[in-house]
């Protein structure tokens, strides 16, 4: 089976688009910001980013995202690709070849109006694949390319030719790790992002503020009394007063904070306190000497703040929630599989 490029597109939250995947043979997405035909935008990301801007729907945050896959779709698909569709409902693969170019057609759904003539050539059931190649399927995005495991699906859909499917082709433990291991990267640099670009400033005080809370401290903000540098005082009895009480200052970069701006932080901080240190970024070798000769004062930089995000997820008020969507999902524990 010859392909020079394999993609997976899904068909709308819920399938919406799945009659006409599968009745009209289209591939067909959804991208309300775009509302008319762009094949007359110049071939360049830019262009297309340019016009969702325009548009004044989507976040900018998520402009560069959903731009390069409609780019995707009308200029980096080609006739002859190759095209994997999930389908919830049965839980099967559908594989078919993209027979087409773009076309906006609106006809039957202006919300599906970006299409591409396919041709459906079989399915499987998702159980004849391995975990690893399932998981790169589990994107998020509409329309993605499929590397990783490429191989096993065009192996398998060319050996059974959709007449039912066999066992589960063997795992490549390698591959299967690193599969997992792109998932947690994946959401973690997801919060990272959302971090940056919707809580950046002040919003990020009172968010952390909130993430001590559901850590189990009583917690609040400074902003509105400006104590001094101190962005946030976190204790765990209700009157403030039993120490340790906890200074905290925090701060959104991507650089790393270095010894004066520790020192200066440290001097606000009492004996009979902790200080806490918390940025995005990361830390100075200087600066983590520092830290390390003095025990009331802790460095926490992003990785670990992403951390305790995740732990501490389902303790934060719904509407930071809402500004870093996540679900939880189970996945395999590679580690405790041997």
């Amino acid at each position: 089976m010859n392909c020079s490029r394999l993609w997976a597109v899904r068909a709308g939250g819920g399938g919406l688009a799945d009659s006409i995947f599968l009745e009209r043979s289209q591939l067909a997405v959804s991208f309300t910001e775009a509302a008319g035909d762009v094949s007359a935008l110049p071939a360049t990301r830019g262009a297309f980013k340019e016009m969702f801007g325009r548009s004044g729907e989507a976040r900018a945050a998520s402009i560069p995202m959903q731009a390069g896959q409609l780019y995707r779709f009308v200029h980096e698909m080609s006739i002859g690709d190759h095209v994997i569709y999930p389908r919830r409902a049965d839980r099967t693969l559908h594989w078919g070849e993209i027979t087409g170019p773009y076309v906006f057609d609106a006809g039957d759904s202006a919300e599906f109006a970006h299409r591409r003539a396919v041709r459906w050539i079989s399915k499987l059931s998702r159980d004849v694949f391995s975990q690893g190649a399932l998981y790169e399927l589990g994107s998020t995005l509409t329309l993605f390319e499929v590397k990783s495991f490429a191989g096993e699906f065009l192996r398998r859909f060319d050996d059974d030719g959709g007449m039912g499917g066999s066992p589960a082709a063997q795992p490549d433990e390698e591959s299967e790790i690193a599969v997992v291991r792109d998932v947690a990267e994946s959401t973690s640099d997801f919060i990272a992002r959302k971090i940056k670009t919707d809580l950046k400033g002040f919003p990020f005080e009172p968010f952390m503020a909130d993430l001590f809370r559901a850590m189990g401290y009583r917690a609040r903000a400074t902003r509105n009394v400006r104590d001094d540098g101190i962005d946030i005082i976190a204790h765990r009895d209700e009157l403030g007063i039993e120490p340790p009480i906890l200074k905290i200052q925090v701060k959104v970069v991507d650089s790393n904070i270095g010894a004066d701006s520790v020192k200066a932080f440290y001097a606000m901080v009492q004996e009979r306190d902790v200080g806490i240190f918390v940025t995005t970024g990361g830390y100075s070798t200087s600066a983590t000497t520092f830290a390390s000769t003095k025990g009331n004062l802790k460095l926490m930089g992003g990785a670990e703040l992403v951390g305790l995000i995740q732990k501490y997820y389902d303790g934060l008020d719904v509407k930071y929630r809402k500004q870093i969507p996540l679900r939880r999902v189970l996945v395999p524990d590679v580690a405790m599989s041997d």
